[in-house]
């Protein structure tokens, strides 16, 4: 938890085209929101990721670095629900990740 730099992988193939893609980022600690973020990562011109533009049915394995030390986590649970669509108005659903995180130290 103390590094600066976490690296992740993911691995997944989509439902849908990928030609718009929004993502909603939700964080809960001990039953509350600690977080909501929303980001368009593909907007269909000149975007910046590998994964704009892939075909349904393909997979895509992309590694990524999460900044990890700026963040001080309090001892707890955290519940971590990220979301993709491919649409703005976030009812085509095409990736879902619900994971829970549990720290057992507080970092202060």
């Amino acid at each position: 938890m103390n590094k600066s730099t976490w690296n992740a992988v993911l691995t997944w193939i989509p439902r849908s085209d990928i030609i718009f893609l929004k993502i909603v980022f939700n964080v809960w600690y001990d039953g509350a929101k600690a977080l909501h973020w929303k980001e368009v990562i593909c907007s269909g011109a000149d975007d910046e990721y590998s994964v704009c533009g892939m075909l349904k049915g393909e997979t895509i394995a992309t590694a990524f670095d999460i900044k990890g030390a700026r963040t001080k986590f309090p001892k707890g649970n955290y519940s971590i629900i990220l979301q993709g669509f491919s649409d703005d108005s976030e009812k085509n659903m095409i990736i879902c990740l619900n994971f829970t995180m549990i720290v057992k130290r507080d970092a202060f």
